[in-house]
């Protein structure tokens, strides 16, 4: 895992230009994968209609194109070069009501801009990339802001979001690193997933409204200097990751019940004492790493999934009457070691601490009987009766040793797991758990023994002179895999006031900071197995739509950025991206390679940083 890590940066850049050859292709031969079966990145094409027509705006300002159709103008792209240009209000006497998408797209001049009352939608991807861009003053008129309109804009520091807008598109902010406070208007009543993470320079967030239906999945995902948000009166659902690693969060107030909570909302909120929120099922992971958080109301919970309080500084619960169901290892690896439980519940009963289901014939989790003694309880005795030991029951549990009951038949996995107490008193027949391995001690260290090989590995075209346009590149110096991450962290350092753009795209993204997930990307990138397992360890299962945003942003780069010095890519591709190129069901050989995509490939594989890259059409 380590080895790909290093290679992803690289990889990606790579995985790019390989689709855009394949789009170049002037056929594709058979078992070809097309581009967008490889990339599957975001459909942003502005199609037209053929009822509208595109044209230039006319003479003296020669500025946008357009289209125009029954409601109005709508500007599809700016070709001038000012850095706070003047969006016209009319075109042909009629109306501009619309910003089409990808209009701005990865323009590096634009700083500031006015949009001007009359328009009601900025499209997909309008301001994609637009790295300068630092101020953007929105219209009354305005209802809708598109899919990743915004996203990437790393020095954006204010956008005015006025009342009477209605949508705010997914992944519509995604990491605008400079934007430090949002204000949204009451009349907003739908937020695309990923609105607004990656933000992590925003400080506060103020939500006008009473009411909102759905805060979305990863809203504000990774903005870890979030400190205060003001929510609305009513979230009927909070999506899975809404605040996930908002690390500097201090505290979240949920005025009334919400219905339905995503997974991991509140994981790794670390500073966050209180949060208040009312809710039936307490989801997996849902307060995982809130270490400041010390208590949980539980009144309306009807039930508790596996690593609820997981990383929390709850010690104590009180489980409420309509509590139905609690998974087992919904209090592993938490600090939990006390519950009460309230008499009138009919599912689950306590005993000297320890708590039981199915009638008591399931010890569902282990407790000390006096929580707060001196001194550790060091034995425990399973009542008469259990018929099973649930997974995670002991976990941890400081126990020495444990006499089981007669009537015991069931242990399930992990039941002891970290726990070094002495099983005794088997019945005959119940087969018991393996005891934990010991550590050997300590001797001369051992020459580890070299890894086995990952079911995929980087593949090397490097020295396939035939693929490349040897003599476009005959000046340029070439970096080692091994030297590619500390020569683009000191290449940026000293250029930084001579860069056209903010950053490198093959190592950098939005403002020159380093990608934290380039994991996530590549599997995305790559349909890479192993790598996507991983990956949806690491970010969640759900992390794929936001990755292809990622993405989208890094092909937006590869068209538009403009760089200052002499380099040569490393052309280390994966095995299942070579495989998936040539169409074959083993690691293609140059042949099978030069078959499936031409014989030579063009600048996007080797990209000379003197000149704007020339994406093939």
């Amino acid at each position: 895992m380590q080895s790909k890590r290093k290679f992803a940066c690289i990889l990606l850049s790579l995985c790019c230009a390989l689709s855009f050859l394949l789009s170049a292709c002037a056929e594709n031969k058979p078992g070809t994968v097309t581009t967008a079966e490889i990339t599957q990145a975001p459909n942003t094409t502005n199609s037209v209609n053929p009822a509208e027509t595109q044209s230039p705006v006319g003479p003296g300002d020669s500025a946008f194109t357009y289209t125009v159709d029954d409601r109005g103008v709508t500007l599809t792209a700016y070709v001038g070069s000012e850095a706070q240009p003047e969006i016209p209000t009319q075109l042909e006497g009629l109306p501009v009501v619309a910003i089409g998408p990808e209009c701005f797209q990865g323009l590096i001049c634009l700083e500031r801009l006015r949009i001007p009352e009359g328009v009601t939608s900025i499209g997909d991807y309008a301001f994609e990339s637009c790295g300068k861009l630092v101020k953007v003053y929105l219209p009354s008129s305005l209802e809708s802001i598109g899919e990743g309109a915004f996203s990437g804009c790393a020095s954006l520091s204010l956008v005015d979001l006025q009342e009477g807008l209605r949508s705010i598109g997914r992944g519509a902010f995604l990491y605008c690193g400079d934007l430090s406070t949002l204000d949204i208007p009451a009349s907003v009543t739908e937020i695309g997933d990923f609105a607004f993470a990656g933000c992590t320079g925003l400080l506060g967030v103020v939500f006008r409204g009473e009411k909102l239906e759905r805060l979305p999945d990863r809203c504000f995902l990774g903005d870890d200097h979030l400190v205060k948000v003001k929510l609305p009166g009513q979230i009927d659902q909070l999506g899975q990751r809404a605040f996930y690693g908002c690390a500097a969060l201090e505290q979240l107030y949920f005025a009334e019940p919400v219905a339905q909570v995503g997974q991991d909302a509140f994981g790794e909120c670390g500073r966050a004492a209180n949060i208040s929120i009312q809710t039936p099922i307490l989801t997996k992971n849902l307060f995982s790493g809130c270490a400041a958080l010390n208590y949980v109301q539980l009144s309306q919970a009807q039930k508790l999934e596996y690593g609820a309080f997981t990383g929390t500084g709850v010690e104590s619960l009180d489980l409420p009457a309509g509590l139905k169901e609690i998974e087992e290892g919904a209090f592993l690896n938490s600090k939990v070691r006390a519950l009460t439980l309230d008499e009138a519940n009919e599912y689950y009963s306590l005993a000297d601490g320890v708590l039981y289901t199915d009638e008591g014939k399931t010890l569902l989790a282990w407790f000390p009987q006096d929580p707060y003694a001196e001194e550790a309880q060091t034995s425990f005795t399973v009542p008469e009766g259990v018929e099973a030991i649930a997974s995670y029951a002991f976990s941890g549990a400081p126990l020495q040793e444990i006499h089981l009951s007669s009537t015991l038949r069931e242990i399930r996995k992990d039941a002891f797991l970290d726990c070094g107490a002495a099983l005794l008193d088997a019945p005959a027949g119940l087969e018991l758990p393996e005891p934990p391995a010991q550590e050997e001690p300590a001797g001369e260290e051992e020459t580890p023994a070299a890894p086995e090989t990952a079911p995929d590995t980087i593949g090397s075209l490097a020295g396939e002179k035939n693929l490349f346009k040897e003599e476009d590149f005959a000046d340029f110096k070439e970096i080692p895999n091994e030297e590619f991450e500390t020569w683009s962290e000191t290449y940026l350092a000293a250029n930084a006031g001579n860069l056209e753009t903010k950053y490198i795209p093959y190592t950098m993204a939005y403002k020159g900071e380093a990608v934290p997930h380039f994991m996530g990307m590549t599997a995305v990138q790559n349909h890479d197995p192993v790598m996507w397992a991983d990956a949806a360890n690491a970010f969640g299962e759900d992390f794929e739509q936001m990755y292809r945003m990622m993405n989208h942003g890094l092909f937006t780069e590869l068209r538009r950025g403009k760089m200052c010095d002499n380099l040569i890519l490393y052309s280390g591709l994966y095995d299942s991206q070579l495989m998936a190129a040539a169409g074959t069901e083993t690691v293609p050989d140059t042949q099978q390679l030069i078959d499936a995509i031409g014989s030579t490939f063009s600048d996007p594989v080797m990209i000379s940083t003197t000149t704007d890259p020339t994406v093939a059409a």
